[in-house]
């Protein structure tokens, strides 16, 4: 037992220790021996994939838009963080009738993550309140496979 032990702290101080050493690099700024590979996708592919979403919802697409999510997606709001199921069940609560996104930006972490910010100025309803106005947005795609897939949104009503 007290042997395990030992070897349990020896591991978890090493696994520590490369963590670490991760972070210092990657936080440092300094380049890295191995080259970056560019990102897969452009900004207009996640731009693309981002009014998919809006459309799917707009229209009540389910299964675009749960094709769209990750399976663990969160989307945080106002009223509250959700996911993916409570997203859907929104859907039958909301009609947008029109919608734009403005001031389109994509940025690559890494070549499997990418965070999107714009705005959006919309007219709809929720629960058949007036909910229209304009939105400060984000959201974290990440590659799965060959897929890119929504696993973040968040919105806030800018003022």
């Amino acid at each position: 037992m007290n042997r395990q032990l030992s070897l349990l702290c020896v591991v978890l101080i090493a696994t520590n220790r490369m963590c670490l050493a991760q972070t210092d690099s990657e936080l440092s700024g300094e380049p890295s021996a191995a080259p970056s590979t560019p990102p897969v996708a452009d900004a207009g592919t996640i731009a693309g994939l981002e009014d998919s979403v809006w459309k799917a919802y707009k229209n009540k697409q389910l299964r675009s838009f749960e094709g769209l999510l990750y399976k663990t997606y969160y989307g945080v709001y106002a009223d509250g963080i959700k996911t993916l199921d409570m997203e859907v069940a929104d859907m039958d609560k909301t009609d947008i009738d029109s919608y734009s996104l403005v001031d389109i930006n994509v940025e690559f972490p890494n070549p499997s993550i990418a965070v999107i910010t714009y705005k959006t100025s919309q007219r709809r309803t929720f629960d058949t309140k007036d909910v229209s106005g304009n939105y400060y947005n984000e959201s974290v795609w990440v590659k799965k496979g060959n897929r890119w897939l929504n696993a973040f949104h968040t919105a806030i009503k800018a003022k």
